[in-house]
C-alpha cells in the first residue's frame, strides 16, 4: 500500500513484494526485521512486533514527508483483519498464491521462452515478474553461479524458487568464464566476446541448446544470466541461435 498507494517509493528504496502463501511477501522485509530483532530496535510481543526504546529513539530521525504517509496507512485500518481484506480486495495480482483463498482455477498459459537478468533487481522482485509471467522453469546459463547479490547464488535462488513452485535447472557449459569479461567496456568489445563465444560454446553444445528448445515448447521456460541488457549477456546469443534454429518465440523479460 505504501508504494502503489502512496509512493512511498519515490522518496525511500522501498520493498518489493511477491504473491507467497498468504499474499504478498518480501524476503527482504523478512531479513530485516529478523535484523532489527537482532540489534534491538522491535521486538515480537504476543505475535505482534512492537518498537523498543532503541526503535523509538531511531525513528524520531526519519523523514517527515516519509513519516507522514506510514501514518496515513495506518490510520486507515483497526485491525489486521482489516489491512488483510483491504490488500486482498485492492491487490488480486499478490494473493494467487494464497493458501487463505478457494483453488483458483489456473489461466492457461501457452509454453514460451523468456529471456531474464537479476541486474538492479532485488530477489522479491525477481520472483515476482516469474510469477507474474507464469514461468515454470528457471534455466540459469551462468558459469559460476555465485553472486555477491546472496540470493542469487545457486542454492539460495534454487530454494526460493523451488518455494515459489518454480524449477531451477543449472547449465554451467553455457556459461562464459568471469576472466573473459572483465575487460569489456563498448559494444565491439562485447561483440568479439559473443563472436567467439558462438564459434566455440555454442557450436560445441547443440544437444544444450535443443534441450533449452524442448523445454521451452512444454514449460514456460526462462533464461537467466545477470545483465539487464539482454544484448550485453550470453543469454541473448543463445536465445538469438535457438530463434535461427527453431520456430521458437522468445520473450525478454
Amino acid at each position: 500500500m505504501l508504494v502503489h498507494v502512496e509512493r512511498i517509493d519515490k522518496l525511500i528504496k522501498f520493498y518489493n513484494f511477491f504473491p507467497y502463501n498468504y499474499g504478498p511477501f518480501s524476503i527482504v522485509c523478512y531479513n530485516d526485521i529478523s535484523k532489527l530483532q537482532k540489534e534491538s530496535y522491535i521486538i515480537e510481543k504476543d505475535k505482534q512486533l512492537e518498537l523498543t526504546e532503541n526503535g523509538k529513539a531511531f525513528l524520531k530521525g526519519i523523514d517527515k514527508k516519509v513519516a507522514l504517509k506510514i501514518n496515513r496507512v495506518v490510520g486507515k485500518f483497526n485491525s489486521d483483519k482489516e489491512i488483510k481484506a483491504y490488500v486482498y480486495r485492492k491487490f488480486p495480482a499478490y494473493t494467487i498464491r494464497s493458501k487463505l483463498l478457494p483453488p483458483q482455477e489456473e489461466r492457461k498459459q501457452e509454453p514460451c521462452l523468456f529471456t531474464i537478468g537479476y541486474e538492479g533487481r532485488d530477489i522479491d522482485l525477481f520472483l515476482n515478474i516469474l510469477i507474474q509471467n507464469s514461468i515454470d522453469i528457471l534455466i540459469d546459463v551462468r558459469k559460476n553461479p555465485f553472486s555477491m547479490k546472496f540470493s542469487f547464488t545457486k542454492n539460495r535462488l534454487k530454494n526460493y524458487l523451488e518455494n515459489s513452485e518454480i524449477q531451477y535447472i543449472h547449465i554451467p557449459e553455457l556459461g562464459i568464464e568471469g576472466e573473459k569479461r572483465k575487460a569489456l567496456a563498448t559494444y565491439k568489445d562485447y561483440e568479439k566476446l559473443f563472436e567467439n563465444y558462438e564459434k566455440t560454446t555454442i557450436k560445441k553444445n547443440p544437444e544444450l541448446l535443443d534441450k533449452i528448445v524442448e523445454l521451452s515448447r512444454n514449460h514456460r521456460a526462462a533464461l537467466m544470466c545477470f545483465e539487464a541488457d539482454v544484448n550485453r549477456c550470453h543469454r541473448g546469443v543463445i536465445a538469438r541461435n535457438i530463434v535461427q534454429k527453431e520456430n521458437v518465440e522468445v520473450l525478454n523479460i
